[in-house]
C-alpha cells in the first residue's frame, strides 16, 4: 500500500507547486472569486463562499470537501449544479485521463436546462477538457470565443482563452487568445491552473514565437496588438510583422497606428497617392499611447487617418501624451513630447485626448510656437477656430442637467485615477443643479459614468449597464458604444454613417465621440491647410445633446470587421 499513498503525496505537491506557479504569474486578487448566491438560505451562501475562498486559496482537499457536503446535501437545485461544475474544475487541475474521466463524469450528472450562468460555464469546463484531449473542433472554439464576453469572473475569461489558444486550428485565433491572456496576466488575474500551455509565461511566449510567423492578416495581428498592454515585450514582434505583411499588400498607411511600438518613427503615416504638388503636411497625433487610457489612443489615432486617406502629401506623427508618467510630472512630459513633434517638423498637432493634459499641452504647445488644435478645448473657448469640441465644463454641465431629471442623488463612476480637472468639474457642476454624489453602496437616483476607462472596465460597465433596472447617465466620450442609457455627447451630421461603416470595418467597437472628434480636428485642418478634401465632419457641434450622441449608437455588426 505504500506506493499508492507515495502516488498521491507526489499528485498533491505537484498541484500545489503548479498553483503557486499561477499565482506568481499574477498579483493576488480578492480571496475567494464570488460566488453567485444561489443557495437557498444563508447557510448555503456561507457554505458557498467558504468553499470558493478554499478553492482561491489553493487548499484543494478543503475546497473538495466543501463543494462534495453541498452537492451531496442538495440532490437537486442549483446549489448542487454549482457544486458539480466546481468538483469537475477541480478535478481539472489532476494531470491525466482519469482526472479528465472524473470531470466528464461530474458533467454528465447535470441536467441539460441548466441557467444561463452555469451553463456557460459548462460549456467552458467541456472546452478544457476538449483542448486537454487535444480534440480541436472550429464548433468548440465557436463557442468559447463567443462566450468568453459573457463571463462575469474575469478568471473564466482566461480559462477559455487558454483553450482556444490550445484549440484553435487557425493561427490568428490562437494568437488573439494568447495575448488576452497575456493582457490579463498584466492585469493581475489569478486563475486555476488548466494543465495547459497558458500557464506558464515561458510555454506561452514559446507558442507566440511559433504562431506569429504563420499569421499572414495584418487585421488578425492589429487585433492581438490592441489586446496587449502598453510596453508589453511581444508588441514590437507583432508590429514588425503587421508593418512586413502590410507593406506586401501596400497598405502600410491603413495599420499605421499600431505600429508605434516601431523604432526609429516607422509609425508615421505615409500618404499612398502621388502625382501632386503640394508640400508635405505634417500633422501630429497627442493621444495616450501608454498607460490605463492606451485603447483610448488607438482608437483615437484611427480616427485620425481616416480623415487623410485620400489625401496627398500628408503625414500623422503620432506623439504619446502619456509617457513616463511615474518618472515626470504630466507638463514636463508634454513639453517634451511636443517639442519632439516640433523637430520632426509637424506643423499642426491635433489633442490632447485627456482632459487633465488640455492646460500643460496648451502652454507647451505656445512655448514652442506650434499651433494646438483641440478636441477638448480649454473652458470658455469651445467657439474658437481651433477648438474641435466643447469644453470639459460644458460637458460636465449637460451631465449634470441630465442627472438632475432623474433625482438629487446621483452615484458617480470615475476612472481609478480620475484626475482633479475631471473630478472637480463634475462634482462642481452637479452643486450647481443641486444634485448630490451618493458614498459607494448608498441608494442613489442615478448612475453616471464619466471619463477614460480601460477595456475590462469597459465590459464591467457595460454588463452592469445592462443589467440595471434604469438607464444609466453616460458620458459619450469613455463608455462602450451600443450600452444601453441616456449619452451626453454630441449629436451626428450626415457623414456620420460613411464614418462608422468605415471604422466598424477596421474594428470590433463602433467609433467613439473621441475618435470623431480627432476625425474631424483633423479634416479642419487639411482645410485651414487649402487642401481639397472629399469628406465631411462627422459631428454636429452646434448643441450637446443627450440621448442622441453618436457614441451610443448600436455597436458594429458581428463580423462587420475585416479582423
Amino acid at each position: 500500500m505504500a506506493a499508492p499513498h507515495r502516488s498521491r503525496h507526489r499528485s498533491r505537491t505537484v498541484l500545489a507547486a503548479l498553483l503557486l506557479a499561477t499565482a506568481r504569474c499574477a498579483s493576488t486578487t480578492e480571496r475567494g472569486r464570488s460566488a453567485a448566491a444561489w443557495g437557498a438560505s444563508l447557510a448555503d451562501d456561507a457554505m458557498l463562499r467558504d468553499a470558493e475562498r478554499a478553492l482561491a486559496d489553493g487548499d484543494l482537499v478543503r475546497a473538495r470537501a466543501l463543494w462534495a457536503a453541498l452537492r451531496d446535501a442538495r440532490p437537486s437545485g442549483a446549489v448542487h449544479d454549482v457544486a458539480l461544475l466546481r468538483l469537475a474544475r477541480i478535478d481539472l487541475i489532476g494531470d491525466g485521463e482519469p482526472a479528465l474521466a472524473d470531470a466528464v463524469s461530474s458533467l454528465a450528472r447535470l441536467p441539460r436546462d441548466l441557467e444561463p450562468s452555469p451553463a456557460l460555464r459548462r460549456e467552458l469546463l467541456e472546452g478544457l477538457i476538449a483542448a486537454r484531449r487535444g480534440s480541436a473542433s472550429d464548433a468548440v472554439v465557436a463557442r468559447l470565443r463567443a462566450g468568453r464576453g459573457r463571463f462575469i469572473d474575469a478568471p473564466d475569461a482566461v480559462e477559455a482563452n487558454c483553450a482556444v489558444a490550445a484549440l484553435a486550428v487557425a493561427p490568428a485565433a490562437a494568437l488573439e487568445a494568447l495575448a488576452r491572456v497575456e493582457a490579463a496576466t498584466e492585469r493581475g488575474v489569478r486563475w486555476l491552473p488548466t494543465r495547459l500551455p497558458c500557464d506558464l509565461p515561458a510555454e506561452r511566449s514559446a507558442r507566440f514565437e511559433g504562431i506569429v510567423p504563420r499569421v499572414d492578416e495584418p487585421s488578425d495581428l492589429a487585433a492581438a496588438l490592441d489586446v496587449l498592454p502598453a510596453e508589453h515585450a511581444w508588441r514590437v514582434g507583432l508590429a514588425r510583422r503587421l508593418r512586413a505583411v502590410a507593406e506586401a499588400r501596400g497598405e502600410a498607411r491603413r495599420w499605421a497606428s499600431h505600429l508605434a511600438d516601431l523604432p526609429d518613427d516607422e509609425a508615421a503615416i505615409r500618404p499612398a497617392v502621388a502625382g501632386t504638388r503640394d508640400p508635405l503636411l505634417r500633422i501630429g497625433i497627442l493621444a495616450p499611447l501608454s498607460g490605463p487610457a492606451s485603447n483610448v489612443g488607438a482608437e483615437v489615432v484611427r480616427g485620425a487617418q481616416q480623415a487623410v486617406e485620400s489625401v496627398a502629401r500628408v503625414e500623422l506623427v503620432v506623439g504619446d501624451e502619456t509617457p513616463q508618467r511615474e518618472a515626470v510630472d504630466r507638463a514636463s512630459a508634454l513639453r517634451a513630447v511636443l517639442a519632439d513633434l516640433h523637430r520632426r517638423a509637424v506643423d499642426v498637432v491635433v489633442g490632447p485626448a485627456l482632459d487633465e493634459d488640455v492646460a500643460p499641452a496648451l502652454e507647451a504647445a505656445r512655448a514652442e510656437g506650434m499651433v494646438l488644435r483641440m478636441p477638448t478645448p480649454p473652458s470658455g473657448t469651445s467657439a474658437a477656430a481651433n477648438a474641435a469640441g466643447p469644453s470639459l465644463d460644458e460637458r460636465c454641465e449637460a451631465l449634470a442637467a441630465a442627472a438632475r431629471t432623474r433625482g438629487v442623488r446621483v452615484q458617480l463612476h470615475l476612472p481609478p485615477e480620475p484626475g482633479p480637472t475631471l473630478d472637480g468639474a463634475l462634482r462642481a457642476a452637479l452643486g450647481r443643479h443641486g444634485v448630490g454624489v451618493a458614498r459607494a453602496g448608498e441608494a442613489a437616483a442615478a448612475e453616471v459614468v464619466a471619463g477614460f476607462f480601460g477595456a475590462e472596465d469597459l465590459r464591467r460597465i457595460a454588463a452592469a449597464a445592462r443589467a440595471a433596472p434604469e438607464r444609466w447617465i453616460f458620458d459619450a466620450r469613455g463608455a462602450t458604444p451600443g450600452t444601453p442609457g441616456e449619452w451626453v455627447g454630441l449629436g451626428p451630421t450626415a457623414a456620420y454613417a460613411s464614418f462608422r461603416t468605415a471604422g466598424c470595418g477596421r474594428s470590433d467597437r463602433a467609433p467613439s465621440e473621441l475618435a470623431a472628434l480627432f476625425h474631424d480636428a483633423v479634416l479642419a485642418t487639411l482645410r485651414s491647410a487649402g487642401r481639397t478634401v472629399s469628406v465631411e465632419p462627422v459631428l454636429d457641434r452646434s448643441a450637446l445633446r443627450i440621448g442622441t450622441a453618436v457614441a451610443a449608437a448600436e455597436d458594429c455588426a458581428p463580423g462587420s470587421s475585416v479582423r
